[in-house]
């Protein structure tokens, strides 16, 4: 009897693989807003769709205030998500005459936030940042006194501007962005008949200036002020170090202003401020805060803006005790501000270039788009087989997973919501509800985040006291984008007649905003990952549960589906605590689930 082999001889189909490029239709350069249309024609046969990947150059215009003075500073887009926050709405149909609607998702940009703070570790972000355009996390930029490690205190390798003390249009970057198309189709490990379909259309719907772009963390005041520079003194002095003072005997003028190394600020390209830029200064255990009270001698210059920024290692100025970084500004300064803000080493560096302005509206460019479709060449006796099947009355099935976006509004002052969801999917796989902030932010008040949602003044990040008053805000930069606790108590779904779970989901301690560090509702917890996992989303970190806050809940288990049709489905929230809700909301509830695409005789049908 002979013995079994490790290898066996089997008959393999042999199959060349080749990228093919495919131009955009409807032009050449895109702006904000706009809509691009690209034509994968049948004729290339079949694809590969997991490796068929959007390619774009990007390159932030900064808005015309900036040549203001005082206005400047560093723009980039969304940190976590890079060039996939362009990507708002995505239509994909059949080629041809029928013009079948295969796949529509939107606030797809929605759906990859949640996934990319939720999926998401060291590799992950840094193969992100190679090739979206995401940020990922510098040493160079890291804080010093303990607060939340953050992407978006990147700015000595920021992919959107140069690496120097001067921030000018013709310091931006161009960012080269390859990205995977959102949706179901094209992430799909199954290879694609291209020609059974007519080929393939895609709309691809760019988002609103509000929402993409950011500035860089360590210069907000009103999040994560823990990281920002912090005030050393006006003379350089270690022996002597020297307040800006507010009263006219004392030191109330000034035209330098040093930064201590805390936070890692040990030379000029480390420091995240530029060359026109207003400063500000707050204290984070007070409240207090210098606001526009900080005036120049220059009529040309309102407030106290930087000219120069030198990086003194030896001399006088620094006291020979290893170096300061040195701010000088344009023209003497005064410190007009209440007596309480006498900026000392206590005062944290922020940023009013954003603040100051009455509208900032900066803006992009998107070109030299394209497809890069990875055709898979089949042998023609494989094509001829399937034709002649499909002749003979077969039909052909394509199976994947995609979403449909359910919304609801929901009013700031509503204590209980519920919030009817009707599904008609007949094998759903989960529900993934995010309550977004539906306030109307400007450009200017989504950058500077003062008036958006606060996500928390946890003391590692917010400074103040343990269980005691905490003066500074982690506010929301992504407003729109990412779901919002605020303040909710505890969920439940209805559907079939049951209430699922049986009991209600606690989330008082997930949505608390406290200086205090209390444990999580470990029942949101594992509620929140079997749905991502049902949603072909592999929950690698919770770390951003408040940021993006969402309500999962997994219809079924494993390779398990659930039809939901003639059913009644309902989400219950309540926000029935002693703080109540600030925030109006648009819930984007995204129904995972498995899609078909029938193709019999000439004909093309979906089925849901």
């Amino acid at each position: 009897m002979p013995s079994p082999s490790f290898f066996t001889a089997e008959q393999k189909i042999p199959i060349g693989q080749k990228k093919i490029s495919v131009r955009a239709e409807n032009g050449l350069e895109y702006s904000l807003g706009q809509k691009i249309d690209f034509v994968i024609p049948g004729g290339i046969g079949y694809m590969m769709p997991s490796e068929t990947y959007l390619r774009f150059d990007v390159k932030i215009k900064l808005p015309t205030q900036q040549n203001v003075s005082g206005t400047t500073t560093r723009l980039s887009l969304d940190h976590e998500t890079g060039a996939n926050v362009l990507i708002r709405d995505i239509r994909i149909s059949s080629g041809g005459a029928q013009n079948v609607i295969l796949e529509e998702i939107q606030n797809a940009n929605i759906l990859t936030s949640l996934k990319y703070d939720y999926e998401t570790n060291e590799t992950l972000r840094s193969k992100r940042a190679l090739t979206e355009g995401s940020l990922d996390q510098d040493p160079k930029c890291r804080g010093t006194l303990g607060g939340t490690k953050s992407v978006g205190k990147n700015t000595t390798s920021n992919p959107y501007y140069e690496n120097s003390a001067t921030v000018s249009d013709s310091t931006m970057q161009t960012v080269k962005a390859l990205l995977k198309i959102p949706g179901g189709i094209f992430g799909n490990d199954k290879v694609y008949p291209l020609q059974l379909t007519d080929g393939l259309r895609i709309e691809i719907l760019l988002e609103d200036g509000s929402r993409v772009f950011r500035q860089a963390e360590t210069v907000i005041r009103d999040k994560n002020i823990n990281a920002n520079p912090l005030f050393h003194s006006i003379n350089g002095s270690f022996d002597g170090p020297q307040n800006w003072d507010t009263d006219a005997t004392g030191s109330n003028t000034t035209t330098t202003v040093y930064l201590q190394k805390a936070n890692n600020q040990s030379g000029v390209l480390n420091c995240p401020f530029c060359i026109g830029e207003e400063l500000g200064f707050f204290n984070s255990a007070t409240g207090s805060d210098t606001t526009d009270k900080l005036t120049s001698s220059e009529a040309s210059v309102d407030g106290a803006v930087i000219s120069a920024i030198d990086y003194v290692s030896a001399g006088a100025d620094s006291n020979d005790a290893g170096g300061l970084i040195k701010l000088t500004l344009k023209g003497t300064c005064t410190n007009a501000a209440a007596a309480s803000a006498s900026v000392t080493s206590a005062f944290s560096a922020y940023s009013r270039g954003v603040i100051r302005s009455t509208a900032y509206d900066p803006t992009l460019t998107i070109d030299n788009v394209e497809l890069l479709v990875q055709q898979v060449m089949m042998p023609q006796g494989y094509t001829q087989k399937m034709q002649s099947m499909l002749k003979a009355g077969g039909q052909l099935r394509y199976d994947f997973l995609s979403f449909t976006n359910y919304k609801y509004s929901q009013l700031a002052a509503d204590r209980v919501a519920n919030i009817r969801l009707p599904l008609v999917e007949s094998r759903a796989k989960s529900i993934l509800a995010i309550p977004t902030d539906a306030t109307v932010y400007s450009s200017k008040a989504a950058i500077e985040a003062d008036t958006t949602y606060t996500i928390n003044n946890n003391v590692n990040d917010c400074n103040g006291t343990q269980g005691g008053a905490v003066f500074a805000k982690n506010n929301s930069t992504r407003s729109g984008l990412v779901g919002v606790t605020d303040n909710a108590t505890a969920y439940q779904f209805v559907y079939a007649g049951k209430l699922n779970p049986s009991r209600k989901v606690p989330l008082d301690r997930v949505s608390v905003n406290t200086s205090g560090n209390l444990a999580l509702n470990q029942q949101w917890c594992i509620e929140a990952e079997k749905s991502l996992y049902m949603a072909g989303i592999d929950c690698l970190s919770f770390q951003k549960y408040q940021d993006n806050f969402f309500i999962g809940r997994a219809l079924s288990l494993s390779n398990g589906v659930y039809d939901s049709r003639g059913r009644d489905f309902n989400l219950q929230i309540e926000y029935t605590g002693t703080t109540a809700p600030t925030q109006p909301k648009l819930w984007n509830c995204f129904c995972a689930h498995l899609r078909s695409i029938v193709v019999k005789g000439d004909q093309i049908s979906v089925e849901v």
